[in-house]
């Protein structure tokens, strides 16, 4: 249950990660416009000033969002991995469930003969 737990809060700070990267992006698009206007009309001391002060956080914010967005995988693909991987390591570990396929097989096989047997007679 504690797991489950952790990995509905992991996808909080991935939503978290995507939020502050779109903002991050919103952010440093505007100022370039803003850069690219002042430029036009040589007024670019204040807006350098800005960038450089501001340069570290978008930096920063960019990074952070990035890093979760590729790294943090969503809460339908942890539930995934948690509960597929611990259903792999159990099947690997259990000799009786590693022969289930191949009973499984044995068995389809029996009954589709079975049907076919009893179409052929009808």
């Amino acid at each position: 249950m504690n797991e489950i737990y952790w990995i509905t809060r992991l996808a909080s700070i991935r939503v978290l990660a995507i939020v502050v990267l779109v903002l991050a992006l919103i952010s440093l698009v505007a100022v370039l416009i803003i850069y690219l206007e002042c430029k036009i009309y040589d007024e670019t001391e204040e807006i350098d000033a800005f960038m450089k002060k501001w340069r570290s956080t978008w930096v920063c914010s960019m990074i952070f969002g990035i890093a979760g967005v590729v790294f943090i995988p969503s809460q339908r693909d942890m539930l995934l991995i948690y509960g597929l991987g611990t259903t792999i390591d159990y099947i690997k570990s259990n000799d009786k469930a590693k022969q289930l396929p191949d009973k499984a097989v044995d068995a389809l096989t029996r009954y589709l003969d079975e049907i076919g047997n009893k179409e052929d007679k009808k």
